[in-house]
């Protein structure tokens, strides 16, 4: 069997290939940090060799899940393999209605503003790129 001609194959080993690499310690150092300004909070996410499609922010009645997947190029399997992920707990005056998430340049900036905060449950915040 060639394996340059049956292009499924040649995928999949691929894919299982960088699944093993990301498994053993395959990806950039993330760099987070948060700091707290006059209107709220920023949170700023440094992650090298990430793509913003691989990004995810959800926002919760008083916390901040942000994470990054890896997912299989055929819907059929259904395989992510987390990257990192790290939940920000915020205060009660934390409005995570308005949260705002911009990537550029390898960087994934949070804006969660202060204000009154009517969330009861979790979404997915919306990440523009630019």
């Amino acid at each position: 069997m060639n394996l340059l001609k049956n292009k499924d194959v040649l995928r999949n080993l691929l894919f299982q290939g960088d699944q093993l690499n990301t498994l053993a310690g395959g990806v950039a150092k993330i760099d987070f940090k948060i700091e707290h300004l006059e209107d709220g909070f920023s949170i700023i996410v440094q992650a090298p060799g990430i793509a913003a499609e691989q990004l995810k922010v959800i926002s919760d009645r008083s916390s901040l899940q942000i994470f990054a997947t890896i997912n299989h190029p055929s819907e059929k399997f259904g395989v992510m393999i987390p990257l990192f992920y790290r939940k920000v707990d915020l205060p009660i005056f934390a409005d995570t209605d308005d949260v705002d998430a911009v990537h550029h340049d390898s960087r994934l900036e949070i804006f969660v503003p202060i204000g009154k905060n009517s969330t009861s449950s979790k979404k997915e915040i919306k990440i523009q790129q630019i």
